[in-house]
């Protein structure tokens, strides 16, 4: 079906820009095993022992999570996790069930897409190219790209400025016609404080949807396919 400028016109939304870990990957079993290894070989200690402890971690970025449990081998320890992830931690890393489908239906739909995530371009690039996604996730804001990290709403602005720059929405698109679907509380606090929409995806588990919820995001969906209904 051809697109005309008047149903693009009537969509709410113009793009959609997406999480990584925990929204679109299930990467936990992976990020465990990377930091498990590093820690162990440079302090001798388990680290994160259990998900009380991954979900404290998970959403900092990799320097700032090892210069606060790493102390002096921070950088050994962040260094030995890039390793071990993109060598063997990497293979665990799954797409969750709907996803592929989801992704796949969006673009058909004429929808730009865009990953936003804390995590760096290292291990993205690496599970992008292990779940073959490169070509329908083709813009993407990692770590590197702003010196905020989410809920500072700067990677957001970023991924609207890569969009327009990739000529996939137009310069006078404003940012409540952007989207971002995430599954921690800072995703709905960046989204907001960023002026775009936010919605919630629970079907990843690894936050508590109160706390989410609490973040008073505009939706919030527990199936990959219920966002559908939000991109027509």
């Amino acid at each position: 079906m051809t697109e005309t400028a008047e149903s693009k016109a009537a969509r709410p939304f113009q793009a959609v820009l997406f999480d990584w870990d925990g929204t679109l990957a299930d990467s936990t079993r992976g990020m465990m095993a990377a930091m498990q290894f590093a820690y162990k070989q440079h302090t001798g200690r388990i680290f994160p022992r259990n998900m009380e402890e991954f979900r404290q971690i998970s959403p900092m970025r990799l320097a700032e999570s090892t210069a606060r449990y790493a102390g002096p081998h921070a950088a050994e320890v962040a260094a030995s996790y890039l390793w071990y992830y993109t060598h063997e931690g990497y293979r665990s890393t799954c797409l969750y069930p709907g996803v592929r489908a989801l992704l796949e239906e969006l673009r058909r739909r004429g929808y730009p897409l865009a990953v936003v995530t804390n995590t760096g371009p290292e291990r993205l690039s690496t599970d992008l190219r292990h779940l073959e996604l490169s070509a329908l996730l083709t813009v993407t804001v990692t770590s590197q790209d702003t010196a905020e990290r989410k809920p500072h709403p700067a990677p957001l602005w970023k991924a609207r400025e890569k969009l327009i720059a990739a000529g996939l929405i137009a310069a006078e698109t404003p940012m409540e016609a952007l989207a971002y679907v995430g599954d921690h509380p800072g995703d709905m606090a960046a989204a907001h404080a960023a002026g775009m929409a936010a919605i919630a995806a629970f079907w990843g588990g690894i936050f508590p949807p109160e706390s989410v919820l609490a973040e008073r995001p505009e939706h919030w969906v527990h199936q990959p396919a219920e966002l559908l209904v939000l991109f027509p």
